[in-house]
């Protein structure tokens, strides 16, 4: 009897493997292994997936009945990912499209090109401070900090770099951070960085201060938005986070600093695979790099809960009512790992001209009371000592 199903060839199957490097497109891990059955055993848990399936029937995910036999059998509709994730994905079409697993699948393979800069066949983004933005990787981790190296610059250049490490008292405070989306997770500089010039890029030792006190997600307690009831818990800190991604930076008067950039970052790099690294990149920075308030000696993050950002997904650039869904993944202080799907306004390029006009305008306006009431503070908590807090003095 013939099989219904359009499957891959043995070849196909292969092939699919070997672009990915026997690593799952999804979660990046291994699919094979050595096994202890025998000295030449060998365990495999990869499968090459159907993106779009196989055959039609009950529980065929993402079918489409217009392709030809000869498509759905070819390597293009193929992807490989661990037997978890190949289950996870024939699970959810709703989250699992056809265009997200077409993109995953080119980003991963992507990653996994053999080229000649030291043997790094992944990299991902750094950033030292907010002009500074490189691929590269982590080579070491040291108790002080990371070490890096910087292959190429996507904004900014060396000669930037090589200031940053001669002139780093003169930088501003706010300005001494890094992000590595690699380990998601950044902080900032307790000393000007060393930097290495090898065959293979630049090599960047980091000194990182000590990691800002965390705020336990549990015991987050906040109005919902919709109903004006109190949330606590993982509903308040949802609601928090894409309050905070939501909120374009320089449109909110009293601080013209605060908010992000996220929206920037959609029109720009609309439709790029770059946006979702950006957008990590940024959750990092809200996540990881504290400020402080001139009325208050208070050190913290806006998103003072997470710990770490494990991965940041983006099913597709179409808003619903001007918001995009971001998937996240998380390590939340006092909860653990969570999973979820984020809902993040998204302003257009004239609201956000807006928006920052009238800000800066009525931050004119308030400037003169604002210097006042800072006056009075400042009489009880000192500049100097507040500098101090923020360059982990004291």
């Amino acid at each position: 009897m013939p099989n219904p199903r359009d499957e891959f060839t043995r070849r196909t199957k292969s092939d699919l493997a070997l672009r990915s490097s026997y690593l799952c497109c999804l979660c990046k891990c291994s699919t094979v292994g050595p096994s202890d059955e025998a000295p030449n055993a060998v365990a495999m848990i990869g499968v090459a997936a159907h993106i779009a399936a196989a055959a039609a029937g009950p529980g065929a995910r993402r079918y489409d009945p217009k392709m030809a036999n000869s498509e759905r059998s070819h390597i293009d509709n193929g992807i490989w990912l661990c037997a978890t994730c190949s289950i996870l994905i024939d699970r959810d079409d709703k989250r699992f499209t056809v265009e997200y697993l077409h993109n995953l699948k080119i980003e991963h393979e992507a990653s996994r090109r053999i080229h000649g800069n030291g043997g790094t066949d992944s990299e991902d983004i750094i950033a030292i401070g907010p002009d500074l933005i490189a691929l590269g990787s982590v080579i070491k981790s040291e108790p002080a900090g990371p070490r890096v190296r910087i292959s190429h610059f996507l904004q900014g250049n060396i000669r930037e770099l090589w200031s940053l490490a001669r002139d780093f008292k003169k930088w501003p405070i706010e300005r001494r951070y890094v992000l590595l989306n690699e380990l998601g997770s950044g902080g900032l500089l307790a000393e000007a960085p060393s930097i290495e010039r090898t065959n293979q890029g630049y090599e960047v030792q980091l000194s990182l201060q000590d990691d800002i006190p965390r705020r336990d997600a549990s015991k987050l307690k906040s109005h919902c938005v919709d109903t004006l009831k109190i949330i606590e818990g993982l509903s308040a800190s949802i609601q928090n986070f894409e309050s905070i991604l939501g909120m374009a930076r320089g449109t909110w008067f009293t601080d013209l600093n605060l908010g992000s950039d996220i929206s920037d970052l959609y029109w720009r790099y609309f439709g790029s695979p770059w946006f979702k690294d950006l957008v990590m990149m940024e959750i990092i920075r809200l996540s990881s790099v504290p400020s402080i308030s001139r009325i208050s000696s208070e050190l913290t993050t806006p998103m003072a809960c997470v710990n770490r950002v494990n991965r940041i997904e983006v099913p597709s650039f179409n808003l619903a009512n001007h918001r995009i869904a971001i998937n996240v993944d998380f390590e939340l202080e006092g909860i653990g790992n969570w999973q979820g799907a984020l809902s993040v306004f998204i302003s257009n390029p004239e609201e956000l001209n807006e928006g920052r006009a009238i800000a800066t305008k009525a931050r004119k306006q308030i400037e003169p009371t604002q210097h006042r009431n800072v006056v009075a503070v400042e009489a009880e908590v000192s500049h100097e000592k507040i500098r101090n807090i923020f360059m982990g003095k004291t």
